[in-house]
């Protein structure tokens, strides 16, 4: 009998030892027949910015008329939305079948989580006939499960910072170093402008492969208006996904487009106007009703960038923080880069064995602000609301709780009725 959605993903969330390398995810990828060299792909890899830099890119070839596929990750509220084709979700069904494929392929070899749903990413685009597949890497690239064998049309870089340094690597050339592994032979390469020591790896790593790599700057902003930030371009204004940081994404997304189009795709200056502007994607400094800020800023250099956007496009505003952390990353980092413009801030605690305590965090969070600590995250929610005061609540920390946050909202704006701001 065929595989249910239920036991597809039980499978895919089944324990796996994890491996250094590629070996077993290209052992895989064959046994399955290398769906992956029957289309193109291009390949996100970065520390922020990853999503969006995808995202825009698919949107800008869908828009081309080529039917593309894009894998991402984290998901925020459903784990079928890390594949998807034309922007459409794989349905139940296909994510059942994708998957029991490849745990057929696999035998006793299990993979990894991560391993596994790339490997039915990669199949589904093969079997919907994708022209083109854009790729997000995980926390690295040159071992990550998404560089599996075979060419590539380009490699983007987004911003680079120190994250994940247990697996990467405690300096940021190290951190570099992984990122820019991705790029390999016959590809273009394209790179958000980069602090100089991250700069210097890349150029480097290019140089002695003679790849050819471009720098791109962000955009130039045109304000910000019903949640969107705007940004010139050729003359005209992009309306891309709130926040300063798109600036850098939308330009990196464009820059690669553009690259293709040199190689002979037609990519209408129309569809990367009308591709961005299709974007939008949860948990990027989603605004709801006016009263809520969801956001994944989960290392410093993100913090910094929502702090940043913040203060730019709601000056005035009385902003009060929301937050969770995993445990293994830089807390302290976060909460310097964001609470000493909040009003006042709550923690939390909910159901993942990497959360940090949110009273560990309250600790942490009173050097800079008034901080309460709330077990319950729908209280913790309640509170913040109240403290805002017709402010903002801005939810931080991790794409992981997000998706509770908005639950807990909504049973709050149902008992209460209040309206959008």
């Amino acid at each position: 009998m065929a595989w249910s959605y239920s036991r597809a993903v039980e499978y895919a969330e089944g324990k796996a030892v994890s491996l250094p390398g590629l070996q077993r995810i290209n052992a895989l990828m064959s046994a399955l027949g290398n769906p992956q060299e029957r289309y193109l792909r291009v390949h996100v890899a970065g520390t922020n910015g990853k999503g969006s830099v995808s995202a825009y890119i698919a949107a800008i070839l869908s828009c081309a008329g080529y039917k593309t596929g894009r894998f991402s990750s984290p998901a925020v509220e459903d784990r079928r939305e890390c594949i998807s084709v034309d922007g459409e979700f794989i349905s139940p069904e296909e994510y059942a079948y994708c998957m029991e494929r490849t745990a057929m392929a696999a035998g006793e070899d299990r993979p990894t989580s991560f391993e596994a749903e790339t490997a039915a990413a990669l199949l589904y685009f093969a079997y919907k006939g994708c022209r083109v597949a854009v790729l997000e890497a995980g926390m690295g690239g040159s071992e990550d499960a998404t560089n599996v064998s075979g060419a590539k049309q380009a490699v983007a870089l987004t911003s680079i910072a120190l994250d994940h340094m247990q697996f990467l690597g405690d300096t940021l050339e190290k951190i570099t170093l992984s990122k820019v592994g991705i790029a390999d032979k016959n590809c273009k390469c394209y790179s958000s402008i980069q602090r100089e020591e991250c700069a210097a790896v890349i150029k480097k790593y290019c140089k002695e492969r003679g790849l050819e790599c471009t720098f791109v700057p962000p955009f130039k902003s045109a304000g910000y208006s019903k949640g969107r930030q705007l940004a010139e371009y050729n003359g005209t204004r992009l309306s891309l996904m709130p926040g300063i940081s798109q600036l850098a994404d939308a330009a990196l997304a464009a820059a690669v487009c553009n690259g293709l189009r040199q190689e002979g795709f037609f990519i209408p200056e129309s569809a990367i106007i009308n591709g961005v502007k299709s974007v939008a994607l949860p948990g990027r400094q989603e605004i709801i009703d006016g009263k809520l800020m969801l956001d994944g800023a989960h290392n410093p250099a993100a913090a910094r960038e929502l702090d940043a956007s913040l203060q730019a496009n709601f000056p005035g505003v009385k902003k009060v923080a929301l937050m969770g952390i995993f445990a293994d990353k830089d807390s302290d980092g976060v909460l310097e880069a964001t609470l000493p413009h909040m009003a006042e801030a709550f923690t939390f605690d909910w159901d993942n064995k990497r959360a940090l305590s949110g009273k560990i965090l309250e600790q942490g969070a009173k050097k800079y602000c008034k901080t309460t600590y709330i077990p319950n995250v729908e209280e913790a929610l309640k509170a913040a609301l109240k403290s805002a005061d017709g402010g903002m609540v801005v939810a931080y920390g991790s794409f992981s709780h997000l998706s509770l946050i908005r639950r807990a909202y909504g049973r709050i704006k149902e008992r209460y009725g209040f309206q959008k701001d």
